[in-house]
């Protein structure tokens, strides 16, 4: 059998296929080690800050109201509706000046009636004096024509005020009657349904500020501001910060506000209205210090970029004119729910009016009758005069007409005294600050009617105690007044800081009065709401860097970390005075110029 015999060649090595696989992995293995060798000799990258030099300055500020140095509250000393003011608000006054007065009528008459029997008692001493002479006799005529006149006088004038009393107690019982019903009378009714009109007009106004502060900020419409969003604080980038912080803090409140506001109408119960403005004035607050942030912010704003002063200028007025708006509804809405209070309570307080009313006809006409009963007796005494007027004098007589003389003068004194508790007089110079009621008010003895100020203003504000040790008497201060925005400036000085401490939502406060200088460009008004910058200290020609540069080691002692070249030292420093914008003076240990590592970049 013949076999056949094949024979098979072997395929050399580095024709195989394998062959070409291994060295691809080998290839990719050894470039992977070589980049990360590569990586691992390469230096790290820092963030670092150059030294500077120049000027670094440390302020507080704060936020209060202006007050007047002297105030006084002025009342009369009995009850009655005002007859007359004679001084308005602002107006400057003299000691010894009349400011306002009740309706005099029957003090008059009563000053004018204790005059007549002055002049009575003086005109029978001196007849008695003089004898019973033709012109006596004609004078006593004459008395008794005025007695007469004055009776008819006064019985117009009683029947007069009877019927202004009767008029007034009318009006009394009318207001009475609609106030009936006490929390669900139509008084109370109109006071919420005002109260629900309002709050439509608050949530619109929060809305239209949430809107512009968005329009500058550019957190919910993260578009608007790309142009410029980088160019914002860029004097102090800590406002931007806080004014982020707020917008969020006031949009929350202001979308309670709405769910609440939303759910009333016409008609709704009073527990939900109540809430509906409770929250709606939160939401005012946060809204109103989110635009303060904001502002503070622009302040701190400089044109570079594509930020031009025409449209920071226009950023300001946007924001001023928003929160003049929230400012003008603040007021309404807490006007408004005192006029709900008010309303609730207003059957008492008219029931009160009404049995004052009442009581004050009985005593008008008691008074009335009394007064005519009194003028009656004077023309029977002038009768009774005339018809003596023969006799002659004797001593005892004389004595009885200067008895009558000196009790006519005792009584014309006091007469005018009981007018006087009627009338309000400046007790020194000052400036009328406020003036409560207008002209026919009832008034009490209890009222304030009118409220004088010294000239002279103070602002009172709280400083936390992480600065308060920053504050010594006499340091001055910058005044900006909301009624005339931040171009105006006042200036001011620290006269008292309180010792004793407040505490207010678990921080501690301590009280500091500023004086204002005087400024008779712009007229200052009690109440004004007012920011108060201190200027603690300032330091020309100084080295300062970032304060987040600055470390502590283990031993405690101050180190920064300078970069020379690709190498990082640490150096030790000693530091002063903390500056605003988040800077710290370097006193020893760092040159100008110097690089300081802030952080490693990976």
């Amino acid at each position: 059998m013949n076999e056949e015999i094949t024979t098979i060649k072997k395929k050399k090595w580095y024709k195989r296929k394998l062959f070409y696989v291994l060295a691809v992995v080998g290839l990719l293995i050894a470039s992977i080690v070589y980049g990360q060798i590569k990586k691992a000799n390469q230096p790290p990258s820092y963030e670092t800050i150059k030294v500077e030099k120049g000027i670094i300055s440390q302020t507080v500020d704060a936020t209060g109201n202006v007050e007047s140095a002297n105030e006084l509250d002025l009342r009369f000393e009995s009850s009655g509706r005002i007859g007359h003011i004679y001084k308005q608000t602002g107006d400057k006054v003299k000691s010894g000046n009349l400011l306002v007065d009740l309706e005099l009528g029957s003090l008059n008459a009563s000053v004018a009636q204790a005059s007549a029997g002055v002049r009575k008692a003086q005109a029978d001493l001196d007849k008695q004096l003089a004898g019973n002479t033709g012109e006596y006799i004609a004078s006593m005529q004459a008395k008794l024509d005025k007695a007469n006149a004055d009776l008819d006088q006064i019985k117009a004038s009683s029947a007069s005020a009877v019927s202004n009393a009767e008029a007034t107690l009318q009006d009394a019982e009318n207001n009475l009657e609609l106030a009936e019903g006490g929390e669900n009378s139509q008084i109370v009714q109109d006071a919420y349904d005002d109260m629900v009109a309002l709050l439509s007009s608050v949530q619109n106004t929060l809305s239209e500020a949430l809107v512009e502060a968005d329009n500058i900020l550019g957190i919910d419409n993260t578009y608007v501001n790309d142009s410029f969003q980088n160019d914002l604080s860029n004097m102090e980038p800590s406002k931007k910060a806080t004014a982020e912080s707020d917008y969020r803090s006031a949009r929350i409140a202001k979308n309670n506000a709405d769910v609440s506001i939303n759910a009333v109408s016409l008609g709704s119960s009073h527990d939900l209205i109540d809430k509906a403005a409770d929250d709606a004035e939160d939401a005012l607050v946060s809204i109103k210090n989110m635009l303060f942030s904001v502002s503070a912010m622009l302040d701190k704003t400089t044109a570079v970029g594509n930020i031009t002063e025409t449209s920071l200028g226009t950023m300001k007025a946007d924001i001023q004119t928003a929160r003049s708006g929230v400012s003008v509804d603040y007021a309404s809405l807490i006007n408004q729910k005192q006029a709900v209070v008010s309303a609730g309570s207003s059957y008492n307080s008219y029931k009160i009016a009404y049995d004052k009313v009442a009581a004050d006809l009985i005593n008008t006409k008691s008074k009335a009758t009394a007064d005519i009963a009194a003028y009656e007796a004077l023309v029977h005494q002038a009768e009774a005069n005339f018809n003596d007027a023969d006799n002659p004098p004797r001593e005892v007589d004389v004595a009885s007409y200067r008895a009558s003389l000196s009790s006519a003068y005792a009584s014309l004194s006091q007469a005018v005294a009981n007018r006087n508790k009627s009338r309000i007089i400046a007790p020194l110079d000052g400036l009328i600050g406020k003036i409560n009621g207008k002209v026919g008010e009832f008034v009490s003895s209890q009222d304030t009617v009118v409220k004088l100020v010294s000239p002279h203003f103070e602002i009172k504000v709280d400083i936390p105690e992480t600065d308060i040790i920053k504050l010594t008497l006499d340091d001055e201060a910058i005044i900006k007044l909301d009624a005339y925005g931040d171009e105006v400036e006042f200036l001011g000085k620290v006269t008292e800081i309180e010792k004793g401490e407040t505490i207010i939502q678990d921080v501690v406060y301590y009280t500091v009065t500023v004086s204002m200088e005087e400024n008779d460009e712009y007229e200052v008004l009690n109440g004004m709401t007012a920011d108060v910058m201190f200027y603690t200290e300032e330091k020309e020609d100084v080295l300062y860097i970032s304060q987040r540069s600055v470390r502590t080691n283990d031993e405690g002692d101050k180190f920064v970390r300078v970069l020379e070249g690709r190498e990082v030292k640490d150096v030790i420093v000693k530091t002063g005075l903390r500056g605003d914008g988040g800077v710290v003076e370097i006193l020893e240990g760092l040159s100008e110029g110097q690089e300081v590592v802030v952080s490693v970049l990976e």
